[in-house]
């Protein structure tokens, strides 16, 4: 392990000794791509971490947007329990008026409203280990708690992914039309134990994030496009959930 943190630091070194660099990518993606090209790490979507046993996460340095942990989706009385989420609490797309969408955090702090009819909130349940979403009508009234997450099928994506985080910070620019990117900072961290997790839930520091839109394209007009049901978290509340190891500058 210390020797692939000693190789991260040397790569990292060597890509900040470059200042700003040319990215090919232009989507929200586009910092961490561009970082993984760098060093050497090809793009895939398995649940794996990014660096031999680190996961990598990119920020730009005005952003203060939560951070994705990991992606799970929950289970519930429907096999596509997310689609069935959408389809009975979702509100129309404001283009596609005819679809239903859901974008939306909740936590276990408040109830946070959806669309025009509900509320969504979390409930940490220790005794049974399952993570519930709750939903109440416009007058905040219970109607359903089906739809849960298992602590096991938690602690395993958490462990599997989220053992050690690097977290790399960038200074992004665009000119005539490209975007550039300097990354000057990076922090190695390593995860404290999963109670400490469960924990973070349960005080709202940990939210889950909904994000069910449609396709508008010709080929898959109309269907639903699930980017993922994400736990996420800010970078001011890391250290809270791990132990910072080193910071390179």
């Amino acid at each position: 392990m210390i020797a692939k943190m000693n190789e991260l630091k040397k790569l990292f070194y060597e890509i900040k000794s470059k200042g700003f660099i040319e990215s090919e990518y232009m989507g929200p993606g586009s910092i961490g791509r561009t970082f993984e090209d760098l060093i050497g790490v090809p793009s895939n979507e398995f649940e794996i971490p990014d660096f031999d046993q680190i996961e990598i996460k990119t920020k730009t340095e005005s952003s203060d947007a939560y951070t994705s942990l990991f992606s799970c989706t929950p289970a519930g009385p429907h096999y596509h329990e997310v689609e069935r989420l959408k389809d009975l609490y979702g509100y129309p797309d404001s283009k596609l008026k005819i679809y239903n969408v859901l974008n939306t955090s909740i936590c276990s702090k408040y109830k946070n409203n959806v669309g025009l009819d509900f509320f969504f909130e979390l409930k940490v349940d220790k005794n049974n280990e399952k993570l519930y979403l709750l939903i109440y009508d416009k007058q905040k009234k219970l109607i359903e708690n089906k739809v849960y997450w298992d602590f096991d099928v938690l602690k395993e994506k958490l462990y599997r992914k989220l053992k050690y985080l690097a977290y790399v910070k960038a200074e992004k620019r665009i000119y005539e039309n490209k975007k550039y990117f300097k990354y000057y900072s990076m922090k190695i961290y390593k995860l404290k134990d999963f109670d400490t997790f469960i924990n973070l839930l349960e005080e709202g520091v940990i939210r889950i994030s909904i994000k069910i839109g449609v396709y508008r394209d010709e080929r898959r007009f109309g269907k639903i496009h699930d980017h993922g049901t994400s736990f996420c978290i800010q970078e001011k509340d890391l250290e809270k959930l791990y132990e910072l190891i080193e910071i390179y500058k």
